[in-house]
């Protein structure tokens, strides 16, 4: 069964692990240097968020962040993908209010994913929320 609690700055190492491994999973788009300075920024992002740790028994499966209505990170250990967890993260986080997603235009897996369940593109950005040359494309249900 998937529980999940709030995470704490004594989690951060676990989750930047986890994102790291994430990242080089589904996130090649990324050139080397931008994948470091955003992880350098981790601890910065997580304490802008609502940060839940999504565990298995003891084990880590993933995290996510949200603020307000809005799904700011959802990362998952590439080994629990496509077993249907980060589905019932996000069912959980839409049934908690989540209305809104954003996500990397390159990262076609991950707006596919959302569209599956729901999410509609209502507008596109073509730099990151950091001025990056990462297009974002904004999901809403």
């Amino acid at each position: 069964m998937l529980t999940y609690f709030p995470a704490s700055e004594k989690d951060y190492s676990v989750l930047t692990n986890i994102w790291s491994r994430s990242v080089l999973a589904t996130h090649n788009f990324l050139k080397a240097e931008d994948k470091n300075e955003i992880q350098k920024m981790l601890p910065e992002y997580f304490k802008q968020v609502d940060l839940l740790k999504w565990q298995l028994d003891e084990s880590i499966v993933g995290f996510s962040g949200t603020a307000n209505q809005e799904l700011v990170m959802l990362f998952l250990d590439p080994k629990y993908f496509r077993k249907g967890y980060g589905h019932q993260i996000l069912q959980k986080l839409i049934d908690d209010g989540i209305n809104k997603v954003s996500v990397n235009e390159q990262n076609v897996g991950a707006f596919n994913f959302y569209k599956k369940n729901g999410f509609k593109m209502v507008s596109r950005s073509d730099l990151d929320g950091d001025d990056r040359p990462y297009p974002i494309l904004n999901l809403q249900l």
